[in-house]
């Protein structure tokens, strides 16, 4: 077969045994995102369309992002988008990629904010999500409910600008619903002046601790921003940071959600008993059976 006949499916075959051969662990998902962000179609048109050759200039940008990916930039990189909680969500090298583990923490707070809403009918729930990234989280839960205040804190000015772009990506999303998501740049809460006191912090904070950093997936520890990312010596700086400041921040029996990782939990418990203004602390598992959320209660 002549290069320049090479139809969409010859290409994605070829792309798919490709990354195969390198050990990626989706590399049908691969190939066929990026020949949907090449082509400027749904991944389904590629089916329809399969038969149709690809000129030169497609081939070469196609074979550019393959090269990238060989190397192993993640793809939600290279299309600049990834999906979260059927969103679509802008994203690049500034911020953490949504993982499909955090609709766990999305999930349990939209419970437990839906369960605070049927007794307190009239007031503006107050959440504050810290660390927010891409802003994906608190886009999620106001897709899920309404007459919400989220203060979306971040330190990146970076990651800000992203959450920027994906708030006017769902602006419709926020206003039909009586929501509204406040940006702010803040080193964790040192910057962030309350006007009054909030009924739920959310956070999926950085917790791998920081020698494991580097014996992660290339496309995590070579990519993915670091601050993200790092927990600190033993992955559990951030939690003693909010177990200790967040009880004067929150309401009468307020709540926090945090996601954690797979294998903290006993270091959390441990970690809880010098913090006695906690009533409560309860696990809750992703869709793998793995510890993921941590939800804690106010005396």
């Amino acid at each position: 077969m002549k290069h320049n006949q090479w139809t969409i499916a010859d290409v994605l075959c070829w792309t798919v045994d490709h990354f195969g051969n390198l050990n990626f662990r989706t590399p049908r998902l691969d190939a066929e995102l990026l020949m949907a962000f090449v082509l400027e179609c749904p991944r389904l048109e590629l089916y329809l369309r399969s038969d149709k050759p690809l000129n030169a200039n497609e081939r070469l940008a196609y074979r550019d992002l393959v090269k990238k990916r060989e190397h192993g930039c993640p793809i939600a990189y290279l299309t600049g988008e990834k999906e979260f909680w059927s969103l679509t969500l802008i994203v690049n090298e500034h911020t953490l990629i949504p993982r499909p583990d955090t609709e766990t923490l999305v999930e349990n707070s939209i419970k437990n904010i839906k369960y605070w809403q049927k007794f307190h009918p009239t007031s503006k729930c107050m959440i504050a999500e810290l660390g927010t990234g891409t802003a994906a989280i608190p886009l999620a839960i106001c897709s899920e409910l309404e007459n919400l205040t989220i203060l979306a804190i971040d330190c990146s000015m970076n990651a800000l600008k992203v959450a920027k772009e994906n708030l006017l990506r769902y602006d419709f999303l926020l206003s039909k619903k009586n929501n509204r998501i406040e940006l702010i740049e803040s080193n964790l809460f040192s910057n962030v002046h309350l006007p009054s006191k909030i009924d739920f912090i959310i956070s999926n904070p950085p917790y791998i601790p920081s020698d494991q950093i580097s014996s992660l997936q290339a496309e995590i520890s070579q990519y993915e921003p670091r601050i993200a990312l790092d927990g600190g010596s033993d992955g559990l700086d951030f939690y003693r940071y909010l177990l200790k400041v967040t009880p004067e921040l929150l309401t009468l029996n307020g709540q926090m959600f945090l996601e954690i990782g797979s294998e903290q939990r006993s270091d959390l418990n441990m970690l809880l008993r010098s913090f006695p203004a906690w009533d409560s602390s309860t696990f809750f598992q992703d869709l793998q059976g793995n510890d993921r959320v941590w939800e804690l209660r106010l005396i």
